[in-house]
């Protein structure tokens, strides 16, 4: 009864953590999601030999701790994040490849007479997954991706979904801040979602570090921002970051469009504030919109380039293996990487951040150098 008692005592704190920022469509998803794989460590500490029980309470107690770790105000020890922090991201995939295993083995293990409950050695096989996935987040989050484009008139470094929290140190976002001054491009972009619910009221270090970008740097709304979107907005604008909320800037040759975020009426929104911006057609058309199924929505002859976030990738993803493509593609949603955009073309940022909800598994965080054809041969992966 110990399994069930500690899953009790942690589902209940973690759901208190979970509401205690809001009761959104997202936050019942991600309650959701935390249920599930508590419920299933639970299931599986019942159900598993006893010498592998305690290993299935780890994993409960590394569920719990992502919360721990980014419901505080202010930076989270090192001790924490390494041991209950980044561990959680493993145990959230692993349930996540277990629970799905456990679905299609039970109809023919109850067929056979199987124990139903507990899948024995086929439980490596979404270890491995998870494992591989999980490396790869932090093994290779950050790598340089250089895409050339005709016609680009100067190189745009491009960041996305920063997701700030507790559990990004500042000597991470410091050493992003640095690698991005080092490409010395001529603007930097950040499409949305710098904060997450859990740094609304704290996100100093984020300011100060975005504070020594050297390129002028714009930004748009994501949907993690909006809470706080003036303040932030404001924020922002005192060290040198403008957020484009439907308007458009031109700089370095680039007309910059930024549009703001809407879960509902997202299309006929941005048709709106399409109307009442200038086309900027003596220069190269950047549009900065968080979501990228706007890409599929903007007026052909619009613009050039649409630079995107939102979907971290796909979140499982085959990136680790060399496959691009996710789970969010073979459900028709723009992932990552090239998509049309009316005539001209969509860049979906895999995302800065690489600790989080859902768990990244097989596809890590990037850093994006756009840069003008005639300056380079080379195309990111």
């Amino acid at each position: 009864m110990i399994a069930v008692g500690l899953g009790l005592a942690l589902a209940a704190d973690s759901l208190r953590r979970v509401y205690a920022v809001g009761q959104e469509a997202n936050d019942h998803f991600v309650a959701a999601l935390v249920l599930g794989c508590q419920g299933f460590y639970v299931v599986q500490a019942l159900a598993a030999p006893p010498w592998l029980a305690p290993a299935m309470l780890v994993g409960l107690v590394w569920t719990w701790g992502f919360f721990f770790c980014v419901h505080r105000e202010g930076p989270t020890p090192r001790w924490a994040r390494w041991l209950l922090g980044v561990p959680s991201q493993l145990a959230y995939a692993w349930a996540l490849w277990a629970g799905l295993v456990w679905l299609l083995r039970a109809p023919v293990a109850l067929a056979m007479g199987w124990d139903v409950w507990w899948a024995g050695p086929l439980n490596l096989l979404p270890l491995a997954l998870a494992l591989v996935g999980w490396l790869d987040c932090y093994g290779r989050a950050g790598r340089l991706h250089r895409h050339a484009l005709p016609g680009l008139p100067a190189p745009v470094a491009h960041l996305s979904d920063l997701h700030v929290s507790p559990l990004l140190h500042r000597a991470e976002l410091d050493a992003l801040v640095d690698r991005v001054n080092a490409l010395e491009p001529a603007v930097v972009v950040i499409t949305g979602d710098l904060v997450m619910p859990f740094s609304e009221r704290e996100h100093g270090y984020l300011l100060d570090a975005l504070a020594r970008l050297r390129a002028p740097t714009f930004a748009c709304p994501g949907n993690h921002d909006l809470p706080v979107l003036e303040r932030l907005r404001a924020e922002l604008a005192g060290v040198g970051v403008r957020m484009l909320v439907d308007e458009s800037v031109t700089v370095a040759g680039l007309a910059i469009t930024g549009v703001n975020f809407h879960w509902r009426e997202a299309r006929t929104r941005l048709d709106k504030a399409l109307e009442r911006l200038p086309p900027g057609d003596d220069a190269y058309r950047v549009l900065l919109a968080h979501d990228p199924r706007l890409g599929a929505w903007v007026p052909d002859g619009r613009f050039d380039l649409v630079l995107s976030g939102h979907t971290h990738g796909g979140h499982v993803a085959g990136n680790a293996l060399g496959l691009p493509g996710s789970v969010l593609r073979l459900a028709g949603i723009r992932d990552q990487g090239w998509w049309p955009a009316g005539s001209g073309r969509q860049f979906v940022h895999r995302g800065n951040w690489s600790t989080g909800l859902p768990p990244r598994m097989g596809v890590a965080a990037e850093v994006v150098l756009l840069e003008p054809q005639a300056s380079s041969n080379t195309t990111g992966a």
